[in-house]
């Protein structure tokens, strides 16, 4: 029942967002958090992510790729509209790490899927994951798709 009245809440927030374009009406951490989850289910990225999982097996990550760049959507959205300075930080980084991943993918095939993982694997720093640290920490059930 509070997750419900979460997702209606984060849904307001952002559509008061949408309506009054200010700054004022910002997200807060648990609001940019829920509304992450609330547009991945909406999008059905999940339900996505699984129907291609026999095509990026097969070696085609393209699919995978398009989801990625949805994801990467939705955590750019996140950051410019929460006031929350650390998490939009965070977010930030996630969505430069979604990015390339999402690239290194868009141009997957049986060719070069090991290449593939191997450069994703790289992308995995300690660098990075201090930069989306705080991620985890706000948004410990938060969706993902790396």
């Amino acid at each position: 029942m509070l997750k419900k009245i979460a997702a209606s809440a984060a849904v307001l927030t952002l559509a008061s967002l949408m309506l009054t374009g200010c700054g004022a009406g910002k997200m807060s951490t648990e609001d940019t958090c829920t509304f992450i989850n609330d547009q991945v289910a909406e999008r059905g990225l999940q339900e996505k992510a699984e129907d291609s999982s026999a095509e990026v097996l097969a070696g085609d990550t393209s699919a995978y790729a398009e989801i990625m760049d949805e994801f990467d959507s939705i955590l750019g959205e996140a950051a410019d509209n929460t006031k929350d300075n650390k998490l939009a930080t965070s977010l930030n980084a996630a969505s430069e790490q979604t990015k390339k991943m999402a690239g290194l993918m868009a141009e997957g095939n049986s060719s070069n899927l090991m290449e593939i993982s191997q450069k994703i694997a790289e992308l995995d720093t300690a660098e990075a994951a201090e930069a989306t640290e705080y991620l985890n920490t706000a948004c410990p059930d938060m969706d993902s798709f790396s």
